[in-house]
């Protein structure tokens, strides 16, 4: 894919530093998801925008990196900013990103045809569940996507930039995506269990008659 291809081509103090954000930022998602949900939430409207438009920026002016650092930054805060105002969105967003990786990972090594369309669906429906159970799909959801950050990161500084061909391929139990997966789901459980350890739910108050 030509995003990781890119990826690679940055100066090595520059990837390593973002790598070493992005597994401090998956650590908070992990284990602290739940407990600092606005910031979570600020925080995917920060990637998917700067993401976005830092592509379209380096498409559009590709010898100008003070243009495309920019376009990123200002096009992240209005995006943070944004799923902030629009709490409920964010929310449908990290539901719907967590099933999709979920749902990914355990379809990619199938020859099913419509594994597109069941990715699409549990995507979709992770989404919409996350509306209706927000504290216990909201701990899956950040549980799940920070402990891919995290493997994903910590996998690039042991393997190095050949990590990404790893993480592109399909997932095959007993290689090197079996033990991709089998980390990313111990430490996933991790998360979950100390995220419903440390955030116990609201008592309903009581209103006086």
């Amino acid at each position: 894919m030509e995003s990781f291809s890119s990826l690679q081509e940055l100066p090595e103090t520059t990837l390593n530093g973002g790598v070493a954000i992005a597994i401090a930022v998956g650590t908070l998602y992990c284990f602290l998801g739940y407990r600092t949900l606005k910031v979570v939430i600020a925080l995917l409207g920060f990637a998917i925008a700067g993401v976005a438009i830092g592509s379209l920026a380096a498409w559009a002016a590709p010898e100008n990196s003070a243009v495309q650092a920019g376009a990123a930054v200002l096009a992240g805060l209005l995006g943070a900013a944004t799923l902030l105002f629009l709490y409920r969105v964010g929310v449908f967003l990290l539901g719907l990103l967590a099933s999709a990786l979920v749902s990914y990972a355990l379809t990619a090594g199938t020859a099913d045809p419509n594994a597109l369309w069941i990715v699409l669906g549990c995507a979709l429906g992770g989404g919409a569940m996350a509306l209706i159970l927000e504290r216990t799909l909201m701990i899956l959801a950040t549980a799940a996507l920070g402990a891919w950050i995290v493997v994903c990161g910590v996998g690039f500084f042991l393997v190095g930039p050949a990590f990404l061909e790893i993480v592109q391929q399909p997932i095959t139990l007993g290689k090197d995506q079996g033990i991709l997966l089998l980390s990313w789901g111990m430490l996933a459980v991790a998360g979950i269990l100390a995220q419903f350890a440390t955030s116990k739910s609201k008592p309903r108050e009581i209103v006086a008659k």
